[in-house]
């Protein structure tokens, strides 16, 4: 080829010429020649006539007869064959056309066709050249079409990409959108919609060191001593004081929860107003929400492995418990039924996680399940529906204990998860280095699995909509949709937030980014 747009005549008969080299190496018993064509033919014939048996004809023989006495052409290097006879039609023209099959084919001397007579159909005004020529170029022809199908390299292949190239550029200047098809050669960045509607870059010292939780239509912020919102415009709307050093944050509906790891301080908050402030009479190691404004934590309880306390709105402390045997890992609790759910973890042989459900009025636990060979690392209520997340599964509890899904990921490493008021999870995994990305329904059936181009270092979930990075490239769009909007961080991604359907926080060292798509 000349270049990846046009072919010529020498390219062309390359193709030919490749495809007759494919059809030798395919079929091995196909003549190489025309001669060896016509060998072929002609023992094949020998074999047809030798079965039937049937008496020549006369005519033929007497002409048999006749083309031997003629005398052999100067011009012929081989020994000349014997005419072959077709009963014509028009008997009147049968004589001319011999002597033109004369002067232009050789044939076998032994060869009886009779049997042909019959058998020519619509052939029957073609010369014997034609239809050989005819019979090779069919074969020939399924040879080519079959090689242009099959191959993928050399000139095929070259030709295949270029016409698919040509395709894809006309029906890209075509002005009717129902017409145009995808470029096979288009790369996976071009398939994203790159247009970005706002950013808004909100400098904040100290970003990498602070939690951020969606709040509203904006975030939360909490860092030593200070606490923040930042709406999806970027605007500061208030900021207080908060005597919390390490801040635990969390936020459901209308309540914000800030305690203090490591210490004892626990403080709920609806916006920038105070509700309660309260200590706990152990270490805070973690916390949990409610939508209620139900507080639960995972305390250091002396002499114990661990134990719980539950507060509500009020700051009353409704609920105690500790444990003596098992290491207390995290819990929640339920908004609908103030079921308390806690994940013990026993590793004295092999790691083995319980995870039990009490309920805030009694002292003792009511359910237990085993998850053996499992960590439980987060609980999370959603409704009467405790999810418990671990290294390597997955698994849905009722509120009355019973398993009503479980995800086995033994055979690949889960490394992020994800998952939104309704239920709905979005898990990371590294399959052998090939990073996957999948979503569960609430009731733990996979909806979608995406396999993407790099490791993320950061999900995140919000009903209808995903968010993700690989590297700083960030991938936000709809859970079911197949064009993703794509932006590209200026800086190295220290956490990424969804915190409406058009609206995302990219927080960096010491800024962060609201953009809108």
């Amino acid at each position: 080829m000349k270049n990846d747009d046009e072919i010529n005549e020498s390219s062309i008969s390359d193709l030919i010429h490749y495809a007759e080299d494919e059809k030798r190496n395919t079929f091995d018993d196909e003549p190489e020649t025309d001669d060896e064509f016509d060998d072929e033919i002609t023992e094949k014939d020998d074999e047809t006539v030798s079965d039937k048996e049937e008496p020549v004809s006369e005519e033929v023989s007497e002409e048999t007869k006749k083309n031997e006495e003629e005398p052999i052409s100067e011009e012929t290097e081989e020994e000349p064959e014997d005419e072959l006879t077709l009963e014509e039609a028009d008997e009147e023209n049968s004589s001319e056309e011999e002597k033109t099959l004369s002067n232009n084919v050789n044939y076998d001397d032994d060869i009886d066709y009779s049997d042909y007579e019959t058998d020519v159909g619509f052939f029957d005004d073609l010369k014997i050249g034609d239809h050989k020529g005819i019979i090779i170029g069919v074969i020939i022809g399924i040879i080519v079409v079959i090689a242009f199908i099959m191959i993928d390299t050399g000139i095929i292949g070259n030709y295949k990409n270029n016409f698919s190239n040509n395709i894809s550029k006309v029906f890209k200047t075509s002005k009717t959108d129902k017409n145009q098809l995808p470029d096979p050669t288009q790369k996976p960045d071009e398939q994203y919609n790159t247009e970005i509607k706002s950013n808004e870059i909100v400098s904040f010292e100290g970003a990498n060191e602070t939690e951020f939780v969606p709040y509203k239509n904006g975030v939360v912020c909490a860092k030593m001593n200070h606490m923040s919102y930042i709406d999806g415009t970027g605007t500061v709307v208030w900021e207080i004081d908060t005597a919390i050093v390490d801040p635990i944050l969390k936020v459901d509906g209308n309540y914000i929860l800030i305690a203090e790891k490591g210490r004892n301080k626990i403080c709920l908050y609806i916006d920038n107003k105070l509700q309660y402030d309260v200590d706990d009479p152990d270490t805070v190691m973690s916390a949990e929400l409610s939508s209620n404004g139900d507080v639960v934590v995972v305390t250091d309880k002396s002499s114990y492995r661990g134990g719980i306390s539950v507060y509500n709105k009020s700051g009353e402390q409704i609920f105690s418990w500790a444990s003596g045997s098992d290491a207390v890992i995290c819990a929640d609790i339920s908004a609908a039924s103030r079921s308390v759910a806690v994940a013990l973890l026993n590793s004295d042989v092999t790691a083995k996680t319980t995870v039990q459900l009490f309920n805030v009025n009694e002292t003792e636990s009511y359910a237990k399940i085993e998850m053996p060979d499992t960590v439980v690392y987060e609980l999370q209520f959603v409704g009467d529906k405790v999810n418990a997340f671990g290294d390597n599964r997955v698994t849905g509890i009722s509120s009355s204990g019973k398993i009503v899904y479980d995800n086995d990921f033994s055979n690949v490493q889960l490394t992020h998860s994800a998952i939104d008021s309704n239920g709905n999870k979005l898990l990371a995994f590294d399959d052998g280095n090939i990073p996957m990305l999948n979503l569960y329904s609430k009731n733990g059936f996979l909806k979608n699995s995406t396999t993407l181009i790099g490791v993320t270092d950061f999900i995140d979930i919000n009903k209808k909509y995903i968010l993700y990075n690989i590297g700083r490239d960030i991938y936000f769009g709809k859970t079911n949709s197949k064009v993703m909007s794509k932006y590209t961080a200026a800086m190295d991604i220290k956490n990424l937030i969804i915190v409406s359907d058009t609206t995302f926080v990219v927080i960096y060292s010491n800024s962060l980014e609201v953009v809108t798509v």
